[in-house]
């Protein structure tokens, strides 16, 4: 956002009720939200094609080398709205087109509790993942909640990190992001929150196919 339109916007945490962590877009307090025209303006260019496209090319070579099932140069954006319900599912679809990409984007507020150290992969039909910060650390009293990434050094391109080395992290600060590639290697997660007299704020978004894009090998029991 505009630094100025991003200071007069404030995020919906009434909207977001104390058992959920946040609100998307099947959820009838979604379009509530989107009638505050800053909030429709940057959904709409984060759903866009163009920003679609922009974020596939800039990860083409990374896809390619990763064996990405959706091709960049033919990945197409399609209507497809995924549910509450439908998001929590590891597997959408046995059979569709890898190159048939769709976005979603939620809302989410959360207080204090319920945080831990949480290192995965998102979803294997998730192509790209994405945070977007509208909180800040110093501001909220958050003492962890950082954004952070892992090396698995016991990798086994099952998707699951055996033996975790920290290399990366990102405190929220306000009006800021992180896009990064769901590869079999792209580990990440939240750390553990220690303190937090506020709450911690962001936008949640993907680039997804309806089927898993990401070939791996068979996990061992």
């Amino acid at each position: 956002m505009a630094p100025a339109v991003y200071s007069a916007t404030r995020f919906p945490d009434a909207l977001i009720a104390d058992d959920e962590w946040g609100i998307t877009s099947t959820d009838d307090s979604y379009a509530e939200v989107l009638a505050v025209p800053a909030w429709r303006a940057l959904h709409d260019e984060l759903r866009s094609e163009r920003f679609v496209r922009d974020v596939l090319t800039s990860f083409g070579a990374d896809m390619r080398a990763a064996g990405c099932r959706t091709d960049p140069d033919r990945a197409q954006l399609v209507d497809f709205t995924e549910t509450r319900e439908e998001k929590g599912m590891r597997v959408l679809a046995d059979q569709g087109d890898p190159n048939e990409v769709f976005t979603r984007l939620d809302f989410q507020s959360k207080a204090e509790g319920g945080y831990r150290d949480f290192i995965h992969l998102d979803w294997a039909r998730r192509v790209v993942g994405g945070i977007l910060f509208f909180s800040d650390a110093e501001e909220e009293g958050l003492e962890g909640g950082e954004l952070a990434f892992y090396r698995d050094r016991g990798f086994r391109n099952d998707r699951w990190c055996h033996d975790p080395e920290l290399t990366l992290e990102f405190a929220p600060r306000h009006n800021t992001g992180v896009i990064f590639l769901n590869s079999n290697s792209g580990f990440h997660g939240p750390r553990r929150i220690r303190r937090l007299a506020g709450r911690r704020r962001w936008l949640y978004f993907t680039i997804s196919s309806t089927v898993d894009v990401w070939p791996c090998a068979p996990r061992e029991p």
